[in-house]
């Protein structure tokens, strides 16, 4: 049962996946022939979120890989309104019974960003904002599930050729929740190397 649980999550995670690099596809072409105005950008990255909850890095260790996906409009000079998704999930073991654990944690949200070019081919980014979290942990044959509503911080620095640009951010995505009386919390800092698109 949890085989398939999995075979459906992973389907959902590659089917959205495609569509996205799609779309990503869609727009460098539409960026090459022309239509390029830097008034939407479109990035895709990939990188390890650092868990700022003990318990889950006793369970899962220090790293989870997550890829993200982050689509902004430009509404004045330099300035973006933007919403992201993100998602990872990871198996582990539980500390003192060694029995098999599963956690998915999502991100999904928007804020303001700040995108000036600091040269001819250097860009930076600066944004805030907040994003659900959602998360699902099965372990035990016990399931706890839920979202919280938490605040998403970021910013990266990357190398601009034309419509297209590439380089590293970092950001930092933390919500908080309670398990019968115990706080926990979703997300953490991380780090992503990031391909977009201005169009």
């Amino acid at each position: 049962m949890k085989r398939l649980d999995k075979n459906k999550l992973w389907k959902k995670i590659t089917g959205l996946t495609g569509i996205l690099v799609l779309a990503f596809l869609g727009l460098v072409g539409m960026a090459v022939s022309g239509l390029a105005a830097e008034k939407i950008m479109l990035m895709v990255s990939g990188g390890y979120l650092f868990p700022a909850d003990a318990g889950y890095k006793n369970v899962y260790g220090e790293t989870l890989f997550v890829p993200e996906f982050k689509l902004g409009v430009r509404i004045i000079d330099h300035l973006y309104v933007y919403g992201l998704f993100m998602t990872g999930s990871k198996d582990g073991t539980t500390p003192d019974l060694e029995l098999p654990a599963h956690s998915r944690q999502q991100f999904y949200g928007g804020g303001l960003g700040y995108f000036p070019s600091i040269g001819r081919h250097l860009k930076v980014f600066v944004g805030a904002g907040v994003a659900n979290a959602s998360y699902k942990e099965e372990a035990m044959e016990l399931t706890v599930k839920g979202n919280k509503v938490g605040l998403n911080l970021e910013a990266g620095i990357y190398y601009k050729e034309k419509f297209l640009f590439s380089g590293i951010e970092a950001g930092y995505c933390q919500a908080k929740d309670s398990y019968e009386g115990t706080d926990f919390k979703i997300g953490g800092a991380r780090l992503s190397l990031v391909l977009g698109v201005l169009f």
